[in-house]
């Protein structure tokens, strides 16, 4: 039996496909049923996708198609436009769905049913022997094809599944019979879900492309990175706590020593003056520390001489941080630089250097700046705006950014657990 008859013995027969030219390339197609899973249901269902393999997050590789039914005939258009988008995404990226996982509800569809998300789980409405297809090798298809069903979400039963996890909730959505293919039913779980999401501490997180201005114009910091990193993310408190330098400076130490991985070493500015101060906090809690000074020119018109240069020193520290204890301390006595906006940033490689760009005419060199440089394969973590918000700077894998929500998905795990994301790129992960 190959997937389109697995399709026709439990959905019955095909009654409308859909070829667009974007997935036709690859040998992609939409069909539709009626009366899948049940009477007077719509079906929609991707074929072809099954030829391209996905990869988990693990590694390992699976043959997917997709699909989701609603009982709402006049979501029809919504349904195509949901199942194109979540075929072309997966073919793109080569990323699999996992159970369990859900992704923002994208703008405009099923927007007049309140849905937030869509979640991944496996066709339980159907008989159990649809959910694994044992692949025709006479038509090429892969030993094993699974079928994976999306199913629309409220917000309050995303935020169950940020409070309870995704077993609990499984065990709700078994327990339903017809009610989840309506798309005008009720939540699953009621207000208290969305109060105990409310009560964490909820993050807007916004990608920033890394050109030659971002340091200078966003985070105004001396800083490069030596490799091919692509993004940055900004990362925001949100609600009143969005700016605030104190919950910001809390949330970092509860972000860094969530990650429970010493040492970490943290670059910070200091007067020149709380040198000897800074130097004596060091030694007195057996702290291993290096300085830098770099130093900055500046060509200004005179009205006597033609042009002015001028050259200032920027005094730095770098320390490196052994426990939790030790990152408590720093914060407590350097913090005061991200209040003032100048540079504290963390980073996990102590292969810290310093580059300097220099101009050579008529036989003289001058140092017009000096910037530290990052190796690529690091995690940075710098404090912007007066100590009220954080960016992410980071190649390593469970940082690492793609075009769903699995990059989100791996920074979540990277959070303290009374932390959500609320917001990524713009679009609401609850839209509460």
């Amino acid at each position: 039996m190959n997937y389109i008859e697995h399709l026709e013995a439990h959905c019955g027969e095909i009654t409308g496909h859909l070829e667009i030219e974007e997935l036709q390339e690859q040998a992609i197609q939409l069909l539709q049923f009626q009366n899948a899973p049940f009477a007077n249901a719509i079906t929609m269902t991707s074929l072809g996708l099954l030829r391209h393999p996905l990869q988990f997050e693990n590694g390992a590789i699976v043959h997917q198609e997709v699909m989701l039914s609603v009982m709402q005939q006049d979501a029809e258009s919504d349904l195509i436009e949901l199942v194109y988008r979540l075929t072309l995404e997966a073919w793109k990226t080569g990323h699999a769905y996992d159970l369990g996982e859900y992704l923002p509800m994208p703008d405009g569809l099923l927007s007049k049913y309140g849905f937030a998300a869509l979640y991944v789980t496996t066709p339980f409405y159907f008989e159990e022997s649809f959910q694994v297809h044992k692949g025709d090798v006479a038509f090429g298809e892969p030993e094993t094809v699974l079928p994976v069903w999306f199913v629309p979400i409220f917000a309050s039963e995303v935020a169950y599944i940020e409070q309870y996890g995704t077993e609990k909730f499984n065990e709700m959505l078994y327990e339903t019979e017809m009610q989840l293919l309506n798309l005008k039913r009720h939540p699953l779980v009621g207000e208290e879900a969305i109060e105990a999401l409310n009560a964490k501490r909820q993050l807007l997180v916004l990608e920033c492309e890394i050109t030659d201005n971002l340091f200078e114009d966003e985070i105004q910091r001396p800083l490069l990175l030596d490799g091919p990193l692509k993004k940055a993310y900004a990362i925001d408190l949100d609600s009143e706590a969005q700016g605030n330098a104190v919950e910001t400076q809390t949330f970092l130490f509860d972000f860094l020593n969530h990650q429970n991985r010493f040492p970490i070493y943290t670059t910070f500015f200091a007067f020149e003056e709380e040198d000897k101060d800074n130097k004596a906090f060091f030694t007195q809690h057996q702290m291993s520390f290096t300085s830098h000074v770099l130093s900055k020119q500046k060509q200004t018109d005179g009205w006597l001489r033609g042009k002015r240069t001028s050259t200032w020193e920027s005094h730095y520290f770098t320390v490196k941080i052994e426990d939790a204890k030790m990152l408590e301390l720093i914060l407590e006595q350097a913090y005061a630089a991200a209040l003032m906006n100048e540079l504290f940033m963390f980073s996990y490689s102590d292969r810290l250097s310093i580059q300097r760009e220099v101009e050579t005419t008529y036989r003289k060199t001058r140092v017009l700046e000096d910037r530290f440089v990052y190796p690529e394969e690091t995690t940075v973590v710098i404090v912007g705006h007066d100590g009220g918000m954080l960016y992410v700077l980071s190649n390593e894998e469970h940082f690492a950014y793609d075009l769903r929500t699995d990059w989100a998905k791996r920074l979540r795990q990277q959070l303290p657990s009374d932390t959500v994301i609320r917001q990524l790129n713009g679009e609401w992960f609850a839209d509460l």
